[in-house]
């Protein structure tokens, strides 16, 4: 398995591609390809969650630079996510 992310609408706001979708977690940490090329900021509100995450944009759980993917860190299997993403 591996976190998801399925987006349920993409959009544009002024110069930049936005992505809205849920994000579900399989683990403590992962990561997920957002389909952007570079993400510049992220929103989120919890669907369900039992713990606090942590977010690293253009990089994996393991801290290597990836861009347009969106790492989760500090979440319990299980746990889903409304994620709003702004970039290019």
């Amino acid at each position: 398995m591996a976190f998801t992310f399925t987006v349920s609408k993409q959009t544009v706001f002024g110069d930049e591609r936005v992505t809205h979708g849920v994000l579900t977690a399989d683990g403590t940490a992962g990561s997920v390809a957002t389909g952007l090329d570079n993400i510049v900021s992220v929103a989120h509100a919890p669907k369900s969650m039992t713990s606090g995450v942590k977010y690293a944009i253009n990089k994996l759980e393991s801290g290597t630079a990836a861009a347009g993917t969106l790492a989760v860190t500090g979440c319990t299997s299980g746990d889903v996510f409304y994620i709003t993403l702004f970039g290019s």
